[in-house]
């Protein structure tokens, strides 16, 4: 299940993504060793844990590649020192060419399970074998950690995993639509991506319930349907922003003809509507500066990106034009 295959890319990810393939075709030969994985729950950290590791078995199957949770390794810590093995411990995985432990966090105030850890950590490192570690958190803001273990933690690739934006989710969904053979409307997947916003597991979620209701409930899979279910299991938001309803305000409290922010005209107020339309549309919704250039004026990622920060700066010192924004923005929500 947890492969590259289906570990779908997005900005949120890209980085994390790219140096897991990097790591599973030379494992312990790369830059990213140790690498440090972190984010929030749900965002895919032990899902690209394990991609790693599969392929890494893939391609060299003589690897000796573990996947561990933190928490049991504390419990297989504690059981070896019950029992008076903790030598036998510390050479089974000082054998390990790949070794993937998740929830570092986890450790956090276990003082000898952390030396231990050291330890290991240190004799892997040495001799060039693969580590790969989850948190909830960077290293940085890790507590109960003793310091030269967060010293080591660092000494590779620190990168996070953010939660999907609007692009990745709806990739995610029409993927997930059709590896499970459901058939939802794109008004439907619209609806779920711009509302589900915290994880991949709560969209993965929310189509196993529909597929639920459709299936024991013999029923189309409708808006009406998913709005219902997603009110039961999330706070549903009043009013789906867009970018089509942002050019329509902004226009609209300016009094212009939304179809002028299409056009290549210099006037300085069309400019200045197109740009803060740009500015509202990054701000408010979840897609990318080339996304929303795309919609406006066809336009590419550079001036989106120019047209967000010239608002942003002359909000700083325009309070006319800040006030004019703040109201456009209260409107829309």
């Amino acid at each position: 299940k947890y492969t590259f295959a289906n570990y779908y890319i997005g900005e949120s990810n890209r980085m994390a993504r790219a140096a897991g393939e990097l790591i599973a075709q030379k494992p312990g030969d790369n830059p990213f060793n140790p690498m440090f994985l972190y984010g929030e729950s749900g965002v895919g950290k032990t899902h690209l844990l394990h991609a790693i590791g599969i392929q890494i078995k893939e391609n060299m199957p003589q690897k000796r590649v573990l996947y561990i949770s933190a928490n049991l390794f504390q419990v297989q810590y504690t059981n070896a020192v019950v029992h008076n093995t903790v030598n036998d411990f510390i050479n089974f995985y000082q054998s390990i060419d790949v070794l993937l432990i998740d929830d570092i966090q986890e450790l956090a105030n276990k003082t000898q399970t952390q030396n231990t850890f050291f330890h290991i950590f240190n004799h892997l490192h040495q001799n060039r074998k693969q580590l790969v570690m989850t948190s909830d958190r960077p290293p940085i803001s890790l507590t109960g950690m003793v310091p030269r273990l967060i010293s080591r933690f660092k000494w590779g690739l620190t990168t996070e995993l953010e939660r999907p934006d609007y692009e990745l989710r709806r990739n995610i969904l029409i993927n997930k639509i059709k590896r499970d053979g459901l058939s939802i409307s794109e008004e439907v997947i619209d609806f779920i991506a711009r509302n589900v916003t915290e994880s991949v597991r709560d969209l993965e979620g929310i189509i196993v319930s529909l597929m639920a209701h459709s299936t024991i409930f013999n029923r189309e899979i409708t808006l009406d349907l998913a709005e219902r279910i997603l009110n039961s299991n999330i706070h549903l938001e009043k009013k789906q922003i867009t970018i089509e309803l942002i050019q329509e305000t902004v226009c609209k409290y300016f009094d212009l003809d939304p179809k002028v922010l299409q056009m290549k005209c210099r006037k300085r107020e069309i400019v200045q509507a197109r740009q803060i339309s740009m500015y509202l549309s990054k701000k408010l919704t979840d897609l990318s500066y080339s996304h929303i250039g795309n919609i406006i004026g066809r336009k590419d990622h550079a001036t989106v990106l120019y047209a967000c920060k010239t608002i942003g700066e002359q909000m700083d010192i325009d309070k006319k034009l800040r006030t004019s924004i703040e109201e456009i923005e209260q409107q829309l929500r």
